[in-house]
């Protein structure tokens, strides 16, 4: 990385385009992702449920268990390991460098980040819970102990999956492309579609709302130069989800939404992202400061 070319964050990677690289990233990333899904989710949680002296994960019968869902968190969260190395083996690029163009996880710009998501998302809450109902929470011993779990493990999914899309693979298209506009505009659509598609969801309305997310996520990043904004918001979103759901004692009956209530947090998402965009300094993105 050239400090004097002064890339920004999706066009880090240029001084090496070569296509078999974005096609490794591509097989490493998403390799790594689907043996998390269907391979090593399953024995990990019923390892886990064992461990923890409940009935096991069965996948012949699916139903939710304690340790499938911690299994499969944990397992997301070793994605930012994965996905650091990744750029490092395939593009020479050390692993601190897919968090930000500085080279590290600016906490600063998370706290700043804060301001404009954490209120946006009490509110959006409220909103949520009164056009779809979670139940009365229910503040028992196994449903706090759940909640404390998901505050502190659900943020480093979240990460896992922000490290993947919006770092590695956002990353490794956008330096197939010279002109930055053009490697902004073809990594996002590409990475927005696959972060929707690797949901499962052949629901039409599900799969706008995760493209949406990924189109979002991908221009914060951008105009923040790192991951930091868009880990806040992707943990925000899921933990407060998570957490509603907990507290109703509800994780057992988990459904997929869908139809229109769908349009509300397609439109969080893009106020979040219009927030972060006039909060980020300057008025151009932010760029590299040192190889």
């Amino acid at each position: 990385m050239n400090a004097s070319a002064a890339p920004s964050y999706v066009h880090a990677l240029r001084s090496r385009p070569q296509v078999w690289r974005t096609l490794l990233a591509f097989a490493t990333g998403l390799g790594a992702l689907l043996v998390v899904l269907l391979v090593a989710a399953v024995p990990a949680g019923i390892a886990l449920d064992r461990l923890l002296g409940v009935e096991p994960f069965d996948p012949a019968d699916p139903s939710f268990t304690v340790g499938f869902w911690l299994a499969g968190n944990l397992l997301l969260a070793a994605l930012i390991p994965v996905s650091g190395l990744a750029q490092w083996a395939i593009y020479r690029e050390r692993p601190g460098w897919l968090s930000s163009v500085t080279g590290r996880f600016r906490w600063g710009v998370l706290a700043r980040a804060a301001t404009v998501v954490v209120p946006l998302w009490v509110v959006y809450t409220a909103v949520l819970h009164l056009v779809m109902p979670f139940g009365s929470p229910e503040f028992t011993a196994a449903t706090l102990t759940l909640a404390i779990v998901a505050i502190v493990v659900v943020p480093f999914q979240s990460a896992g999956e922000e490290y993947l899309f919006r770092g590695l693979l956002f990353r490794a298209v956008g330096a197939r492309f010279r002109r930055p506009g053009v490697s902004l505009a073809v990594a996002t659509s590409v990475t927005a579609l696959a972060f929707g598609a690797i949901h499962g969801s052949l629901d039409a309305w599900a799969l706008g709302y995760y493209v949406v997310a990924g189109v979002c996520l991908a221009l914060v990043t951008h105009r923040t130069g790192g991951l930091e904004s868009a880990v806040l918001v992707h943990a925000v979103n899921n933990t407060v989800l998570m957490v509603s759901v907990i507290l109703a004692d509800q994780l057992d009956d988990l459904a997929v939404v869908t139809g229109p209530v769908l349009v509300v947090p397609m439109i969080v998402m893009v106020l979040a992202t219009l927030g972060l965009w006039k909060l980020a300094p300057g008025r151009e993105p932010a760029q590299a400061v040192a190889p």
